[in-house]
């Protein structure tokens, strides 16, 4: 199924780049609506506008931007406040983007009558996924199951008041919640895609946010490390062009995939620590890293896997980059 006009909320950061790239490799037309608040990313735009996307500037939270928005046939709503610590400082502000805003755009979905894929996370789940019992290791923490593949759909997002969540763990899952509301009241085709480490080309990572493509770069440029616990906790690691895959898979089959939530990451095979990725670019010579630890921050999961069966038994994708192979594709990109 092509579309004439891919709507993708937050378009401008470094997923809304892998996606919008894919898209217009496969012959669909993007629309990037981006309030570009991300420094840096103007650099993004540059590289889509020579692929063909259309830019606009306009913020989620504002109907009279939408309001002005070209008529377009599909919604990937990627638009957010990005990360725990600026939801800590600014509770209220990381509301009316990551809920209202998203909000705004089901609501623009539900009048056109098109589908919606909302990017969501694995911080919906609180800090109850470190009641897993788990073992200590010398780079890393394991499960103490060894069978257990990870984290599914079925974890329950409400802690019933024993953990936090953090309010941008609040804020993504009362959007992700309307994202299944819309689909079940409304009708509105939907698909909610819990997001674990997600990483790549474009990226732009800080300290708070994006923190593999910021490791990196500390080592390119001899920064220094700020670390929050002992480095032992671990992702799962998806690539961006493999998660931009997975979203064109997604709208391309929307009859397959409306109403879905899925779990999406590099699943079991793609897991990495802090402390490893560390030891991996400290290999490539140069001064090594300088560290600074810190407490843990709240909600903040020890070890956190995604369960990728249900995504990849629901559709032709998988991941197909290696964390390793992704670093290094990063590492080759930065000067």
């Amino acid at each position: 199924m092509k579309y004439k006009k891919i709507l993708i909320a937050g378009g401008a950061g470094f997923i809304g780049t892998n996606i919008a790239e894919v898209a217009l490799k496969r012959k669909h037309g993007v629309v990037v609506f981006d309030n570009f608040v991300r420094p840096g990313v103007e650099e993004n735009v540059t590289h889509l506008e020579k692929f063909g996307a259309r830019i606009i500037r306009g913020d989620i939270r504002f109907s009279d931007d939408l309001d002005r928005l070209p008529k377009v046939d599909a919604i990937i709503n990627l638009a957010a406040n990005p990360g725990i610590p600026w939801s800590m400082k600014w509770p209220v502000y990381d509301f009316s983007v990551n809920a209202y805003g998203a909000l705004n755009l089901l609501e623009l979905a539900r009048k056109r009558k098109i589908p919606v894929l909302f990017a969501s996370t694995n911080k919906v789940y609180s800090e109850e996924i470190n009641e897993i019992p788990m073992v200590e290791r010398k780079t890393r923490y394991v499960w103490k199951n060894r069978r257990f593949k990870g984290i599914n759909e079925e974890f329950p997002l409400d802690s019933a008041g024993e953990y936090p969540h953090s309010p941008y763990g609040c804020s993504k899952a009362a959007a992700d919640l309307y994202h299944q509301e819309y689909f079940h009241i409304y009708g509105v085709p939907t698909v909610v895609n819990r997001m674990s480490c997600i990483y790549g080309l474009y990226q732009k990572g800080v300290e708070d946010q994006g923190w593999l493509w910021w490791f990196v770069e500390a080592k390119k440029k001899n920064l220094p490390l700020n670390i929050y616990g002992n480095g032992k906790q671990v992702r799962d690691a998806l690539f961006g062009t493999d998660l931009a895959e997975l979203y064109l898979e997604q709208l391309e089959n929307i009859s397959k995939h409306q109403g879905q939530v899925y779990n999406v990451g590099g699943g079991p095979k793609n897991t990495v620590s802090l402390i490893e990725v560390i030891d991996y670019l400290n290999k490539k010579g140069g001064r090594k890293l300088k560290l600074k630890f810190f407490d843990w921050r709240p909600a903040d999961h020890r070890i956190y896997i995604s369960d990728i069966t249900k995504v990849t038994s629901r559709s032709n994708w998988k991941p197909t980059t290696t964390v390793w192979q992704g670093i290094d594709k990063m590492w080759d990109s930065m000067e």
